[in-house]
């Protein structure tokens, strides 16, 4: 017995709905390529695009720019000034151990930056300036006593910062700026210095005192002399000239007269 024929009607709705499926997927596909092609570089950064993942040699500046969707990339990096904290251990020229933090701040040399990329990587930093820095500093502070440190840390800081310059390519690395945080040396020694310190300290007070016991020494002497001369002098005035006894009673009488006086006589009045 055969089969009756079945005629299967296909809805005309569901066929316009499957074009503008495909139309709605043509059109953003359309978009996204279309936005795609646009990237922007802010001020703070310049771009290296990078076709099938080889970068190029260009150095793309700030602002609006094109590119080949799925095809090109851009990779962006950041110009502004770089500041990193970091920790080294170092020897000291009397073999004293010292755990140093410091600061570097440099600038990237803005139209190298893809060859930095190239050549380097993202991670530049602990590649080629991390280990020039470890180097810098074993060197310095082997040129210098733990003591000469402590005194005069700037002239490490400033011996470490002129090695880098010269050592960090310029190609890449420019406005090199190094700074020492703290210098942590071993606790006995650190103890030891802070000894010296305060017997240093007790010495200065202690000369200190005796230039003041000296110097007063030294005024009363002055005063003494200065008294003498005047006894001298005023002995020698008297001795010439006897009448300047009843002078310098005079000098120093209040104008009463005695209440008593035996005979006729007033004081300090000589009548020859």
């Amino acid at each position: 017995m055969s089969q009756p024929y079945t005629n299967i009607n296909i809805n005309p709705n569901s066929k316009k709905i499957g074009r503008y499926i495909l139309w709605g997927v043509l059109v953003l596909f359309a978009l996204l390529v279309f936005f795609s092609s646009f990237y922007t570089i802010r001020s703070t950064e310049r771009g290296v695009l990078a076709t099938f993942g080889k970068m190029s040699d260009e150095v793309i500046g700030d602002g609006l720019h094109m590119k080949i969707p799925f095809i090109q990339t851009i990779k962006r990096v950041n110009v502004q000034q770089k500041k990193f904290d970091g920790k080294e251990n170092s020897y000291t020229r009397d073999v004293q151990t010292s755990e140093v933090e410091y600061t570097i701040n440099y600038d990237l040399v803005r139209e190298n930056v893809s060859k930095l990329m190239k050549n380097v990587g993202d991670d530049y930093h602990n590649r080629i300036v991390v280990p020039f820095i470890r180097s810098a500093m074993k060197q310095s502070f082997g040129n210098f006593a733990a003591t000469e440190i402590v005194e005069n840390r700037d002239a490490v800081r400033r011996e470490i910062e002129i090695s880098l310059r010269e050592a960090l390519d310029s190609n890449y690395f420019m406005n090199i700026q190094f700074q020492i945080t703290n210098i942590d040396f071993d606790d006995d020694f650190e103890t030891a210095i802070k000894e010296k310190q305060v017997a240093e300290q007790n010495a200065l007070k202690a000369k200190n005192v005796t230039i003041q016991v000296e110097e007063q020494a030294k005024q009363t002497r002055i005063k003494a002399e200065a008294d003498a001369e005047a006894m001298r002098i005023k002995a020698n005035a008297l001795e010439s000239n006897p009448k300047l006894v009843n002078y310098e009673a005079v000098q120093k009488w209040d104008g009463k007269l005695p209440q008593y006086m035996l005979g006729n006589s007033v004081p300090f009045i000589d009548l020859k």
